[in-house]
This record gives C-alpha cells, sequence and structure tokens, in this order.
C-alpha cells in the first residue's frame, strides 16, 4: 500500500444506533439524543421520518391505537386511509412525492404517518370523519398522489389515442 493511502486511511466513523448522528471517538453518550452509545437496546427517539416529513411507523400505531380507543369512549367516527404506492420508478422518490401530496391534502387536526418504504405505504388517521367524508378525503388524496407522481405527458402524436393510465397509487379507506 503506498503511503499516500496509509495517511489518508481514518477509522471507521461510529454512529449512534438510536438517532444515526455520529459520535465523537471515546464517547459515552450520543451528544443528539442522550442514549448511551453502547447500549444495544437502544431504539431511535425520533418520531419524523427524516425522508418524507411525516410521521414514522414508531410513532403513528400507538395514535391509532388511541383514537379507536377515543372513538369508540365517546361513540365518535373515525377514518382511516392506507395508501400503497405501485412498483414504478425508485420507491423513495415515489415515498417522497407521495408523502407531500399527502401532507399538503389533509387537514391540520389528521395524523400521516409512513407505514412501510417497499412497497411505500402511508397512513392518515381522519378523526371524526364518517364514511361520506374519509371517501372524499381518499378522492383528494389519490388525485393528488397520481398527479403528483404522473410522468410528464409525451407529445401527442397526430392519429394516435392517448392510453388509459393506470392509478400509481390506491388508497383504501376503512
Amino acid at each position: 500500500m503506498p503511503i499516500g493511502d496509509f495517511l489518508r486511511r481514518r477509522p471507521e466513523a461510529i454512529t449512534c444506533q438510536a438517532c444515526g448522528s455520529p459520535l465523537p471517538s471515546g464517547a459515552i453518550f450520543c451528544p443528539s439524543c442522550g442514549v448511551r452509545a453502547d447500549d444495544p437496546q437502544a431504539e431511535p427517539l425520533h418520531i419524523v421520518d427524516r425522508t418524507t416529513g411525516l410521521f414514522n411507523e414508531r410513532f403513528v400505531r400507538p395514535v391509532l391505537e388511541d383514537e379507536l380507543a377515543r372513538a369508540h369512549r365517546y361513540q365518535r367516527n373515525l377514518g382511516v386511509l392506507l395508501i400503497e404506492g405501485a412498483d414504478v420508478g425508485p420507491a423513495d422518490e415515489m415515498l417522497k412525492t407521495m408523502a407531500a401530496a399527502l401532507a399538503g391534502t389533509v387537514r391540520d387536526v389528521d395524523t400521516p404517518g409512513v407505514l412501510g418504504r417497499t412497497p411505500p405505504q402511508l397512513l392518515a388517521i381522519l378523526p371524526d370523519t364518517d364514511v361520506a367524508g374519509t371517501a372524499h378525503a381518499a378522492n383528494r388524496v389519490l388525485a393528488a398522489v397520481n398527479e403528483a407522481l404522473k410522468p410528464a405527458r409525451p407529445a401527442r402524436t397526430r392519429g394516435r389515442r392517448d392510453r388509459k393510465r393506470q392509478p400509481i397509487a390506491s388508497v383504501r379507506p376503512s
């Protein structure tokens, strides 16, 4: 090995198991999140998905359980949307685009979140929303997601018809 390569080599950077930020050498606790660096059961402390800016699965599932219990206890409606992306293009780019469309469509009181990355799965919890309101929200979200993911339309050639476009994302109200 040439001497220049030896001098450029640096020890592998150690990252926090909980938050993923780089740890300074010899650190016992993470300066970002405060979790012990050598804790084998360290779990991520963040509740927001870094890629999409929506809540992550670890946060959304307890919120869903709480909202279901609240809806049952007070005899109120609760709408839940599951948005799944088709296998078209890179999953991360599709997830980012779908998340931006979902966040721009739901109300402030709704809770949008990420359930899965491959295939992209998003969840929206709609408190105090009946079946008709959930279906309306599903149509708005589906239109926004499909519009955001629609590829650039090629120039029409004379005498050719556009093929029927398949939906890129599907929404299941429940």
